[in-house]
């Protein structure tokens, strides 16, 4: 009943994520051939911009998926929304196992949501200068920082209302690309530079520490959420 209830309160996020996506490929799509081939490295780090884009949007969309449960409806009122959490907290679970639930399931959602829009943007580039290598280690890349992303994001809707849940993730966000675009981190742990300066389009190399620092504030920030959840008073 969880695996259902997640994947029901989550499905018209995901048609939203794809709106945005078939929107953002379809103007590039609509471009013209003649002007996409004249400069073929503009294509690339734009098409590069939108996948990461789009991934990060569809993380933090997708990753209101603690205690805080939303009605299985669209568009539902703020009375639905919290009769539907405190209808998941009277359930016989623990509150771990409910969120360990509803985090594996976001986390599913947004890999496949990237890896679609990885291939959307492959199918787009592929003709032109962007080797498989560059291309896969661009998508580890945005893979790991969307669970870095995902792991904030979950983390405060431990104790956030959707709406501040939104605003806080994207300026996390803001804030992490400003920091990778200043360099003032060390590289070893500045998960969104090899987005921006050091992307692998140009050192054509796989960010293996920026991944696996990102991996390892992931697991730090959904450990912060699950402390908050097993603590509070709701």
């Amino acid at each position: 009943m969880l695996w259902l209830k997640a994947w029901l309160e989550t499905r018209w996020r995901i048609v939203w994520a794809l709106f945005f996506g078939v929107l953002f490929f379809g103007i590039d799509l609509a471009a013209p051939r003649h002007a996409q081939a004249s400069d073929p490295q503009r294509l690339s780090a734009a098409l590069l911009g939108m996948f990461g884009f789009l991934s990060f949007l569809a993380t933090i969309t997708l990753a209101g998926s603690g205690i805080q449960t939303a009605s299985t409806r669209p568009g539902a009122s703020e009375k639905g929304m919290e009769g539907s959490m405190l209808f998941t907290l009277s359930l016989p679970v623990t509150r771990a196992r409910l969120f360990a639930v509803r985090t594996v399931t976001g986390v599913l959602e947004t890999v496949a949501l990237v890896t679609l829009f990885a291939v959307a943007a492959w199918q787009v580039v592929q003709p032109h200068t962007v080797n498989a290598h560059d291309a896969l280690a661009c998508f580890t890349e945005v893979l790991a920082c969307s669970f870095t992303l995902y792991g904030i994001s979950a983390c405060l809707s431990a104790f956030c209302d959707e709406g501040w849940r939104f605003r806080a993730s994207g300026l996390a966000l803001v804030v992490l690309f400003v920091l990778a675009s200043a360099d003032p981190l060390p590289r070893s742990i500045d998960i969104f530079r090899p987005l921006a300066a050091a992307s692998p389009l140009i050192t054509h190399q796989i960010p293996w520490e920026a991944i696996v620092s990102a991996c390892v504030l992931a697991v730090l920030f959904l450990a912060a959420g699950l402390t908050i959840i097993q603590q509070r008073d709701y």
